[in-house]
C-alpha cells in the first residue's frame, strides 16, 4: 500500500513561514528604526520580544520630546553653512571687483529709479544721486555687465548739464566704449541723446577706425548706429575710409559735393582709380568673410565698389555673397540691389545657392519694402523654374490671401498675371530691376554669358532642367516662326535669361498651380478684395484671365470669379448696411475695379458671356436710377462705353432716360 506524502509547499509558502518563524517582523522594525531616538533600551527590549503594546503612546510622546529632532539639527547647519558661503562670496567679490559696493548701490537705486509709477522730478533725481556716485568712474562702469544699463538709464533720465558731464568724460574713451560687448550699447545711447554738435564731435571720434570697427561684432553696431543718425555730409565722412588711406588719415580731404565714389574719382589718373579699387577691396573683403553684412553702411560701400570695379571682381563678390548671407542684406535698398545683381549676374549654380539660402524666410522677404524687389527679379531671371517653384511658390501658395491684401507682396502675384505694367510697379522699382547699380561698361559687355553657358568648370552640365527648358525654348521658336512671328518681334529677353518670358510664366503661374489656388482664394474672399487697396488689382488681373489669357489655360473657375463679383453687386444694400460693411457698388475701390471691368470684359472663345452681361442682367437692369448717385455712378456710367457690344446697345436704352453728364 502506497504512503501518502505531503504535498511540496510553493516558494510563495515558504517564504510566508520564514516571515513568520522570525520573533521579530519586517513591519516592526520599521517601526523600532521610526521611532528609535524616543525608545529605550529596556523597551526596545519588549519591542524585540512581541511586546510593542506595552510601551505606551503617552510615554513615546514625553521621550520624543526630550530630543531634538536630527533633520533640525541638518537645517540649522545648512542656514549657516550658506549664510558662510554668502559671506565668502561677497568678500571674493569685493576683493576682485574693486567697485563692487559701487555697482550694487547703483542697481539698488536704479531699481527704484525703473518704477512706472515714478514721477519725473523724482526719477530725474535719482538718476542725478546715480550719476554722482559714479563720476570719475564711469568708463570702469560702463564695461559692467549692469552697471552699463544704469548709466543708460542715467543718461536717459537725467538733467541735460550732467548729461553734457558724461558725455564729456566718455567721449575719448568712445573707441574702447565701442568695442566692448557692453558698453556698445552705451555707445549706442550717447548717439541717441547728443545734440547736433555732440553728434558730430561723436562722428569726428569715430575717423580713422571706421573700418576697424565694422570688422568688429560690438563696434559694427556703433558705426551703423552713428550712420543711421548722420546728415549726407558726415555719412560721406564715415564712407570715405573705404576710399583710399589718405581720407582715413587726414580729415577735410574729402570735397563737399563730391558724394558718390563716381564724383570722387572724376578726372583721376587711371593708377589712382585703381589704388581706390585695390583698398576698397582690401577693405571690405575680411568684412565679409566674418558674415559682418547686416549694415546698412557696408551695404552702401558694396554699391559704391560695384560700380567701379571689373568684370572678374564682380563674378567674386557675387560668389561670396550667394546664400544665406545675402539673405541677410535684404532689409535696406542698397543690400537690394546688391541682391538683384547677384541673381541677374549669377550664375546657374550661384543663383540656386540664392534661392536654397531664402528657404522658410519667403514670406518675410515678400512683405520687406525692400525685400520683394529680390523675389520679383529672380521671378524675371532665373531659368530653373523647377527650383523656383519648389522654394518660392511653394510657400507664397500657403498665403495668398495675405500676401494679395500685402502693400508689398502683392506685387509678386501681380508680376506673374500682368509683368512690367506701370500701372502697378512705380516707376522707380521697375528702374531698379532693370539697372539696379550702374555697373562699368566691361562688367555689362557679354552680360548673362554664365547663364548662356550650359556647362561647368569641368564641363559637366549644370542643370538638367535648365537644359530641358532651353529645348522648350527652341520648340517655342519654332512654333512662333510657324504662325508668322519673327525674332524681331518677339520681346528682347535683357540677356540675362535664357528662356522666353511666356515659357516662364506659364511654368511658374499654370504648372505649378498657383493660378488655380489663386482663383480659388479670389471666389472666396472677393468682397474683402474688392475693398482693399492693393487686393482689388489681383482680383482684377484674374478675373480678366491675366496677360496672354494664362489663367484661363490654368482653370476655369475664373467664370466664377466673374459670376462672383455679380452675386456681390446684386445684393441690396439693406444686407450690406446689416453686415456693417460698404456696398461693392458704393465703396471706393471696389467700385472702381468692377467699372474697369465693364470697360474692358467681352465675350470670347474661353469666356462666352462677359462680366458686364452678367452684371447688367443680375445687378443693374431696372436700377440704373437707385445706383446713379456716388461711387455706383461710375460704374452705371461705364456702360455706356463697355466693350461688350451687345450690352452696349441694351443699356443704352435705359441710360439715355438718365441725366448722368450732370451727376459726374
Amino acid at each position: 500500500m502506497a504512503t501518502l506524502k505531503a504535498p511540496a509547499s510553493t516558494p510563495s509558502k515558504k517564504r510566508a513561514a520564514a516571515v513568520n518563524s522570525q520573533p521579530f517582523s519586517t513591519k516592526k522594525r520599521k517601526f523600532m528604526q521610526k521611532n528609535e531616538g524616543a525608545v529605550s533600551p529596556n523597551d526596545r527590549k519588549n519591542v524585540h520580544s512581541g511586546d510593542a503594546k506595552s510601551l505606551k503612546f503617552s510615554e513615546r510622546k514625553k521621550s520624543s520630546s526630550e530630543q531634538k529632532p536630527k533633520h533640525m539639527c541638518r537645517v540649522d547647519g545648512a542656514v549657516k553653512n550658506r549664510k558662510a558661503k554668502k559671506e565668502l562670496a561677497e568678500a571674493r567679490k569685493k576683493k576682485c571687483k574693486p567697485n563692487y559696493d559701487l555697482a550694487k548701490e547703483s542697481v539698488r537705486l536704479w531699481e527704484k529709479m525703473r518704477q512706472r509709477n515714478l514721477e519725473h522730478e523724482e526719477r530725474s533725481s535719482l538718476a542725478s544721486q546715480t550719476l554722482k556716485k559714479m563720476q570719475g568712474k564711469l568708463l570702469e562702469m560702463a564695461v559692467s555687465h549692469v552697471a552699463s544699463r544704469v548709466l543708460q538709464s542715467c543718461i536717459k533720465y537725467c538733467k541735460k548739464a550732467e548729461r553734457e558731464a558724461v558725455f564729456d568724460e566718455l567721449r575719448p574713451q568712445l573707441i574702447a566704449l565701442a568695442r566692448n560687448t557692453y558698453a556698445c550699447h552705451l555707445a549706442q545711447r550717447l548717439f541717441d541723446h547728443a545734440s547736433k554738435e555732440q553728434l558730430q564731435q561723436l562722428i569726428s571720434s569715430l575717423h580713422g577706425n571706421v573700418v576697424m570697427l565694422l570688422r568688429h561684432p560690438s563696434g559694427s553696431a556703433v558705426v551703423e548706429h552713428a550712420y543711421q543718425l548722420a546728415n549726407g555730409a558726415q555719412k560721406q565722412e564715415l564712407l570715405s575710409e573705404f576710399y583710399s588711406p589718405e581720407y582715413r588719415l587726414f580729415k577735410g580731404v574729402l570735397q563737399k559735393g563730391k558724394g558718390r565714389i563716381g564724383d570722387v574719382l572724376a578726372g583721376e589718373s587711371m593708377s589712382k582709380r585703381a589704388a581706390v579699387l585695390e583698398h576698397m577691396a582690401i577693405s571690405l573683403q575680411p568684412i565679409l568673410e566674418k558674415g559682418i553684412v547686416d549694415h546698412s553702411i557696408v551695404h552702401r560701400a558694396l554699391v559704391e565698389y560695384l560700380s567701379i570695379c571689373k568684370k572678374t571682381m564682380l563674378q567674386d563678390v557675387v560668389q561670396q555673397l550667394s546664400g544665406p548671407l545675402l539673405v541677410r542684406m535684404l532689409h535696406t535698398k542698397d543690400g537690394a540691389k546688391i541682391g538683384i545683381v547677384c541673381v541677374r549676374h549669377g550664375s546657374p549654380k550661384e543663383r540656386k545657392k540664392i534661392i536654397k539660402g531664402m528657404k522658410g524666410q519667403v514670406m518675410k522677404i515678400a512683405y520687406d519694402d525692400n525685400g520683394h524687389l529680390v523675389l520679383l527679379s529672380i521671378l524675371e531671371n532665373v531659368d530653373d523654374t523647377k527650383l523656383v517653384n519648389e522654394v518660392i511658390i511653394s510657400e507664397i501658395s500657403k498665403g495668398l490671401k495675405d500676401l494679395a491684401l500685402h502693400k508689398y507682396g502683392h506685387r509678386l502675384l501681380l508680376h506673374l498675371l500682368a509683368p512690367g505694367v506701370g500701372r502697378y510697379f512705380p516707376g522707380d522699382t521697375l528702374k531698379l530691376l532693370s539697372s539696379p547699380v550702374d555697373l562699368p561698361q566691361d562688367c555689362l559687355e557679354n552680360a548673362g554669358s554664365q547663364t548662356d553657358s550650359m556647362k561647368n568648370q569641368n564641363g559637366s552640365a549644370i542643370d538638367e532642367d535648365v537644359a530641358d527648358d532651353h529645348h522648350k525654348v527652341t520648340e517655342y521658336d519654332e512654333r512662333r516662326e510657324q504662325e508668322g512671328v519673327t525674332k524681331d518681334d518677339k520681346k528682347p529677353l535683357g540677356g540675362f535669361s535664357k528662356k522666353d518670358p511666356l515659357i516662364r510664366r506659364t511654368q511658374l503661374l499654370v504648372d505649378s498651380g498657383l493660378a488655380k489656388n489663386l482663383t480659388e482664394v479670389c471666389v472666396k474672399y472677393a468682397g474683402e478684395l474688392l475693398r482693399s487697396p492693393f487686393g482689388k488689382d489681383i482680383i482684377y488681373e484674374v478675373a480678366m484671365g491675366g496677360t496672354d489669357a494664362l489663367m484661363y489655360q490654368a482653370t476655369k473657375d475664373v467664370t466664377l470669379l466673374q459670376q462672383a463679383i455679380a452675386d456681390l453687386a446684386a445684393v441690396s444694400r439693406d444686407s450690406t448696411a446689416a453686415d456693417q460693411a460698404e456696398h461693392v457698388l458704393q465703396q471706393y475701390h471696389s467700385s472702381r475695379t468692377i467699372r474697369r471691368l465693364v470697360l474692358n470684359s467681352q465675350p470670347s472663345r474661353m469666356v462666352p458671356k462677359s462680366f458686364s452681361a452678367q452684371l447688367w442682367k443680375r445687378a443693374i437692369k431696372g436700377r440704373c436710377k437707385m445706383w446713379a448717385q456716388g461711387h455706383s455712378l461710375k460704374v452705371v456710367s461705364a456702360f455706356r462705353e463697355c466693350a461688350d457690344t451687345n450690352v452696349r446697345l441694351e443699356a443704352e436704352s435705359e441710360l439715355m432716360k438718365l441725366d448722368l453728364s450732370s451727376k459726374m
